[in-house]
């Protein structure tokens, strides 16, 4: 797959607070998902510790992590790009301490679409009078436009999936059940170099026909129709 370096370029956060000050947002405040991963390369996992990039219209962008976990942020990508990651302790106030690293009276910050409401209600109650809007409308115009760099990982992925999706027929024989079939579609996706499988159905029979079916223990048999959904 294309380097870290090429898919998380060092000016993609000064793109991103030029978009956030022309958008009239005085910040960007990204917490684990997708926008985050886009914007550092790292995979935070979305836990009730707050996890949060400051990407500031003016000034330098810094991630603020729950303590057990900077570890990880340090060993992923997000380090490449020469950010400060502070991690904060079980008795901090991570958003009181990002309040405080912003300047005063902002007057609009931008939030990721996907932050959970709880999280939005203490940034609110930490910068009483700032109003918030969508993160996603700045970052939606800069994510649908791939760099080269994305555009060759992309085609190296669903090549990738393509010969997992070409060997199939070999792993559906009758006398196996859903599982098995599912265990080595499973297998093969790791195999071909993507770093997660996020679901595989195998569904047949009966079991074709439910548009929920994941795998059960059913026994494949002759003739069955086979439904197969993977990525």
């Amino acid at each position: 797959m294309s380097h870290y370096t090429d898919l998380y370029p060092t000016d993609r956060l000064a793109a991103a607070a030029k978009a956030a000050a022309e958008a009239g947002l005085d910040a960007l405040l990204v917490t684990p998902g997708a926008d985050l991963r886009y914007l550092t390369g790292y995979q935070a996992l979305p836990l009730e510790r707050l996890t949060c990039l400051v990407v500031p219209a003016d000034g330098d962008a810094f991630l603020v992590v729950p303590g057990l976990e900077k570890p990880a942020a340090e060993a992923s990508p997000a380090a490449r790009l020469g950010i400060d990651i502070t991690g904060w302790a079980e008795t901090d106030d991570p958003y009181a301490l990002i309040a405080r690293r912003l300047p005063d009276n902002l007057a609009k910050v931008g939030v990721d679409n996907h932050m959970w409401a709880e999280k939005l209600l203490a940034f609110r109650r930490a910068m009483p009078g700032t109003e918030q809007g969508l993160a996603g409308d700045v970052l939606r115009e800069m994510r649908m436009r791939k760099s080269p760099a994305e555009v060759e990982a992309l085609r190296e992925a669903g090549a990738a999936i393509d010969r997992v999706h070409a060997r199939v027929g070999d792993w559906l024989r009758a006398g196996r059940t859903e599982r098995e079939v599912a265990r080595d579609i499973a297998d093969a996706i790791i195999a071909e170099g993507h770093v997660r499988v996020d679901f595989v159905i195998v569904g047949s029979g009966p079991n074709g026909a439910s548009p929920h079916h994941e795998v059960s223990d059913r026994v494949l048999q002759p003739g069955d129709p086979v439904v197969v959904d993977i990525g």
